[in-house]
């Protein structure tokens, strides 16, 4: 998902939600979620909604899964990531349609979509159960929705001082809970480990967990060298209120590009988890959603 004001800009002047973070992050992690989206089986002919979709960047992906005969709606509620959606999946037109629109509303009828998909959007829900509940009713009896999203609980680099990976963890997971009274937005980074409970409690039934260990070594890939250097960036920024500031200046110091940068040493390991999470609804939908109003549908036709 692309968000139009964000709050934290990266060491390259990027925030971590803008379109060019998304795309170097997605091709840092191209095989894992390859084998996320083959592992979910959605079947051939299906109507897909990939809400929050962002540029576009798993658009491909279920494309390939739902076949010639699928059709899937791609939902965002940036304007400009839409566009850069299309541009970049020009190849499968006959397939994809995009929607300005909220992923608690989405710009489709209630009860027809066969399967749901959202990637890296519920870390940034202060209500997850609610909002999977209202995406549950446009679903079709027996209809599936797939979430998938990170947990920075799992993140480990193996030849940083446990110590201080520690205190700057504990530091921002404290921060996140706080943060919102400081004028910040929500957001939730440890989300992954429980987006099951979430959707239980949202009522979807038959919730099955699938965990992908991501782990690279030294030398790195220059998309995911990128991607650690501005995650790492992100656990420090805002002040860091509740870490001191050596550990701040030690962590960064370990990561930038300088003579102590541990990216450079021949023995750094970095380990993380993805969680993707999928339910089945087996609810009627509400015939009382409604899912546009007149201000998206303007700015909808802007894109066409």
């Amino acid at each position: 998902m692309a968000v139009n004001n964000p709050v934290y800009v990266n060491e390259s002047g990027l925030p971590l939600n803008a379109i060019e973070w998304l795309e170097t992050h997605h091709r840092s992690k191209a095989p894992e979620r390859e084998q996320m989206i083959r592992d979910l089986k959605i079947k051939k002919g299906s109507r897909v909604v990939d809400a929050g979709c962002g540029p576009g960047l798993w658009i491909p992906l279920l494309a390939q899964a739902i076949g010639r005969r699928g059709r899937i709606t791609g939902v965002d509620i940036s304007p400009e990531a839409l566009v850069t959606a299309q541009q970049r999946n020009q190849e499968y037109s006959e397939q994809v349609q995009y929607k300005l629109g909220s992923i608690e509303q989405l710009p489709v009828q209630p009860g027809v979509v066969d399967f749901i998909f959202s990637a890296n959007v519920s870390q940034y829900l202060p209500d997850p159960v609610e909002t999977f509940r209202a995406m549950g009713r446009y679903l079709k009896p027996g209809g599936r929705i797939a979430i998938k999203d990170i947990d920075f609980g799992s993140m480990r680099f193996y030849s940083v001082d446990r110590g201080l990976q520690e205190r700057v963890f504990s530091a921002r997971k404290r921060w996140e809970h706080i943060r919102v009274n400081e004028g910040y937005a929500f957001e939730d980074s440890w989300v992954g480990g429980k987006l099951a409970g979430y959707l239980e409690e949202a009522g979807f039934e038959k919730v099955q967990e699938r965990q992908y260990r991501i782990v690279r070594r030294y030398p790195l890939p220059e998309d995911f060298r990128f991607y650690l250097q501005g995650i790492t960036r992100w656990f420090v920024c805002e002040g860091a209120p509740l870490l001191s500031s050596r550990d701040e200046q030690a962590w960064l110091d370990l990561f930038m590009d300088g003579p102590d940068c541990v990216l450079d040493s021949e023995t750094f390991i970095s380990e993380e988890t993805e969680y993707m999470v999928s339910g089945v609804w087996t609810k009627s939908h509400s015939a009382s959603i409604f899912y546009l109003d007149a201000h998206v549908e303007r700015r909808e036709a802007a894109l066409v």
